[in-house]
């Protein structure tokens, strides 16, 4: 499943423009993941890779404490 990096304009501050960057995930890959409108997700860069992996509910309990 291949996917493109979109770059988009996110504001501008002091003459600075800002942007941010965009994967979209195909809905078959967020279903297969189990996956949920508005779930944290922990992004980690390892090794030249970008990992994604929904956020565990127990580590949202203890940050919460």
């Amino acid at each position: 499943m291949r996917v493109k990096l979109q770059k988009q304009f996110a504001y501008k501050h002091k003459d600075k423009e800002h942007f941010k960057h965009v994967v979209v995930i195909p809905e078959r890959a967020v279903n297969e993941l189990g996956w949920k409108k508005g779930q944290e997700l922990e992004l980690k860069v390892t090794n030249g890779r970008l990992i994604l992996e929904a956020k565990n509910e127990n580590e949202e309990k203890e940050e919460g404490c």
